[in-house]
């Protein structure tokens, strides 16, 4: 055991520790004194012996030891700090000059997220679900998670008493013995509609007939089930494998008045409200005209596109991944929207195909993911030269790096960042870059 005094905070709110290596702690706030302890499953608090003023007492009674929250000791106010001061901290150190708007507040910083994913196994011969804690595999129990949406949290604990009711045993990774490894939950609360997907490592699922009639009748709301089979020793939840047990297989949320098809492999961000704030910034800071052709690259399942396309000429969604691409056509098509065109492409590969037979665009945006934009792309972009980018960002890292790159040909206008993920480090960002006229 080792005594130690924070004097230095990462961006995101961890304390680096220094002993035989580098270690990671969460949970400690700047000038903290604490005892800490190098197990073989890495460091640990074992004592705090002093809080810091601004110090909160967090929601959720396994904050210590769950790991997927990191904020929960701050209040929502300093939270908002943090993830203000880290944005400004990583366009800082790439030299980019803009102007950083305060962070947008979510009306709903608990129970947020519309998807909820839990693994199942015994703890003393009870069964439990929760999450893995921070770096191991040891399940925490979670009996109602303070960041997911409550309905749900309602349906893992009723599960847990339909399974020991019909003597369904979780899977264990070690013995290869046991049915159900992991279950997920998708929530729409626009529309009230619910998919449960019971994940198993094979086909057989004894009694799965009964637990579906005892899962709807005690919760006659739920919209769809379905199995998925991962037989795979893998840190992927879903397999490739699955069918319906009960509904269609898929549930619809409404994001700015557009509906849209969630199934079990939809990516879909987590936090619908604060997605609605997200993308109605990205249509302010577009100002869109009827006129516009807007490129929609990394477009997923159409979100961002089909929701500009009322306010322009035409939207061109590129996407690489087929199954998101047909998930797009499918959207546009729920929503009977005639100018939203889906390429299933290299985002990249498709710009330069415009730049060839001499197309125009009036403004691109991106959306990632978290490795952000690789050079060839950001070259298109300054091939193509649009008047405006409007850049979409989960990582505040890359992001900075990627517009260090863009700032020679484009002002960057301003950044706005959004709490999608509340009680979290992460932080959401909108950019608006414009087209330098010399």
């Amino acid at each position: 055991m080792q005594k130690i005094k924070v004097d230095k905070v990462t961006p995101e709110g961890y304390v680096l520790v220094k002993l035989d290596k580098t270690y990671i702690v969460p949970n400690l706030m700047e000038n903290e004194e604490a005892f800490i302890e190098v197990t073989k499953k890495g460091i640990r608090i074992d004592k705090r012996l002093s809080s810091h003023k601004d110090r909160v007492k967090a929601k959720c009674p396994i904050y210590d030891i769950c790991g997927g929250c990191q904020l929960q000791h701050l209040s929502y106010d300093n939270q908002m700090k943090l993830k203000f001061d880290q944005v400004n901290h990583y366009l800082t150190k790439e030299s980019v000059k803009t102007e950083l708007l305060p962070v947008i507040k979510s009306n709903l910083p608990y129970h947020y997220r519309n998807k909820i994913q839990m693994v199942f196994g015994l703890n003393k011969g009870k069964i439990v679900a929760g999450f893995y804690e921070e770096n191991t595999h040891k399940i925490v129990n979670a009996a109602g998670c303070d960041i997911q949406d409550e309905v749900a949290n309602e349906i893992i604990n009723t599960i847990k008493l339909l399974m020991r009711k019909h003597k369904l045993m979780p899977y264990n990774e070690d013995t290869k013995e046991g049915i159900i490894r992991h279950v997920m939950i998708k929530r729409s609360r626009k529309t009230n509609q619910v998919l449960v997907i019971i994940v198993t490592p094979s086909n057989v699922f004894p009694g799965r007939g009964n637990l579906v009639k005892d899962l709807l009748k005690t919760h006659p709301f739920i919209t769809s089930v379905v199995h998925n089979v991962n037989p795979k020793e893998t840190s992927y939840i879903l397999g490739d494998q699955e069918r319906i047990l009960f509904g269609k297989g898929f549930i619809e949320d409404i994001l700015l008045d557009k509906r849209f098809l969630i199934s079990s492999k939809t990516f879909y961000q987590i936090n619908s409200e604060q997605t609605e704030v997200l993308y109605q910034q990205v249509i302010d800071f577009l100002e869109p005209k009827k006129t516009d052709i807007i490129l929609d690259a990394y477009s997923g399942i159409g979100t961002i596109g089909i929701i500009l396309s009322k306010y322009v000429k035409k939207v061109l969604a590129v996407e690489i991944n087929p199954e998101s691409v047909n998930n797009a056509k499918k959207n546009a098509n729920l929503n009977k929207v005639t100018n939203f065109e889906t390429i299933a492409m290299d985002a990249k590969a498709y710009i330069e195909h415009l730049v060839n037979d001499n197309k125009a665009l009036d403004a691109i945006v991106v959306d990632p993911p978290r490795a952000g934009l690789d050079k060839a792309f950001i070259d298109s972009i300054l091939l193509i030269k649009p008047q405006k980018v409007v850049y979409v960002s989960c990582n505040p890292e890359t992001l900075a790096r990627d517009l260090r790159q863009l700032s020679y040909t484009y002002h960057i206008v301003k950044v706005q960042p959004v709490d999608m993920f509340s009680q979290t480090y992460h932080v959401e960002n909108i950019v608006l870059l414009s087209l330098k006229t010399s």
